[in-house]
């Protein structure tokens, strides 16, 4: 499905393209610098997929695509992306590795990391790295989307020399006490409170993996209700999910708040 959406926005990225190759390749329609990215992925199809994502936001525009972290480091020097859509798990070098290595050569480059591995341990190491975000695959079109314009925010207040405690939050990721405001456009049936209280229960347990069952009976609302906040909260980026086949059965979603 995801594969199947993301080639179906083809023909609309196409058409954006064609309007950006007669424009300036320098600069975006608002005359911000365009944001150069490089690609790191070992799948041909999936790194095709991405590609056809980043180049569907203005302001971007793809400048390689790597097969593997040695050639991503190589092509780093010669490409001077901003920012690195970086896979971890890849022949030879992963990907936190090949992270390690661009943090110390001291390289002015972001990493978004886009891959399968949902392990709280690589999701805390690439944070500890400066990770701009973590999305976790299968990942729908309007989640790279959102990272990415988010960062092109964070660029825009960088480009001004000062910037606000407002703009240093959003750029880091920092949520304030009733954060849930701040999503401008909730879907139906997703209230604020309700979200608000599982969105909390879930950070103070933030070291845990919780069930459903778990969270619903913590919080005495049904699974049902349960499994629509967390799918939406999954879709936002704030929360990871896991199947767990421990179970000795049939296996069931384990999720832990990552906030990132």
């Amino acid at each position: 499905m995801h594969l199947l959406t993301a080639l179906q926005s083809f023909t609309c990225i196409f058409r954006w393209r064609m309007d950006m190759s007669t424009s300036d390749h320098n600069h975006d329609k608002d005359g911000q610098p365009t944001l150069k990215v490089l690609l790191v992925e070992d799948d041909p199809m999936v790194l095709e997929i991405h590609d056809t994502i980043v180049s569907s936001v203005p302001g971007f525009v793809v400048v390689g695509h790597a097969r593997d972290g040695r050639e991503a480091l190589d092509m780093i020097p010669r490409l001077n992306p901003d920012i690195i859509i970086l896979d971890v798990y890849m022949p030879g070098r992963d990907g936190v590795d090949v992270f390690k290595e661009i943090r110390s050569l001291d390289t002015p480059v972001d990493v978004i990391m886009v891959t399968a591995a949902e392990d709280s341990s690589t999701v805390v190491a690439s944070r500890r790295l400066g990770a701009f975000d973590y999305i976790i695959k299968p990942f729908r079109f309007e989640r790279l989307r959102a990272s990415l314009e988010s960062y092109r925010a964070a660029q825009r207040s960088r480009s001004r020399g000062r910037i606000s405690q407002d703009d240093i939050d959003r750029a880091w990721h920092v949520r304030k006490p009733g954060y849930a405001e701040e999503l401008e456009e909730l879907p139906k049936g997703i209230q604020r409170p309700t979200l608000d209280a599982l969105s909390e229960c879930l950070m103070h347990r933030a070291d845990e993996e919780l069930s459903t069952e778990e969270i619903a009976l913590e919080l005495g609302i049904s699974r049902m209700t349960v499994s629509k906040y967390l799918e939406f909260l999954v879709d936002s980026g704030l929360v990871s999910a896991r199947l767990d086949y421990s179970t000795g059965g049939r296996p069931r979603n384990l999720y832990q708040w990552i906030g990132v």
